[in-house]
């Protein structure tokens, strides 16, 4: 005879938290080291240059420590190391896309030759090649 302490603790173990669709902005923008970051990039380029240039941080930005930091605070960069996450996700989650050919033929075929659809002497490649029987049919 079943019990209500286990009963309830088979509904814990069945019913499962349904996750939340897949956003590029939860990963670009919701993680509080991603806020920091992108606060932090117009920080950094606003003193660097045009009228709001500051005299005294021109010998920093002239520095070889400005390269570093002109990498990191770009919004290229920025980008790249936030979608990681997203990406790595995207790859989890979706099925690698199938084969057209059911499979691949790539195994079967030796180093140099073209794809079986490409290659006039193989009948996987369809009426598209000039004396193909399937290609007379085709042309009125």
């Amino acid at each position: 005879m079943l019990t209500e302490e286990s009963t309830e603790s088979q509904l814990d173990i069945t019913e499962a938290e349904p996750r939340l669709p897949l956003r590029a902005a939860d990963y670009l923008w919701r993680p509080w080291f991603a806020k920091l970051w992108w606060v932090a990039i117009p920080i950094y380029w606003m003193p660097a240059g045009g009228p709001t240039r500051i005299a005294a941080l021109a010998d920093f930005y002239a520095s070889g420590y400005a390269a570093i930091f002109n990498i990191v605070f770009l919004p290229v960069t920025a980008m790249l190391v936030l979608g990681f996450g997203y990406l790595r996700r995207l790859f989890d989650e979706n099925p690698p896309a199938e084969l057209r050919y059911g499979r691949d033929y790539s195994v079967l075929r030796r180093y140099g030759l073209p794809h079986p659809t490409m290659d006039e002497f193989d009948p996987r490649s369809g009426p598209r090649w000039i004396g193909n029987r399937a290609r007379d049919r085709l042309i009125p």
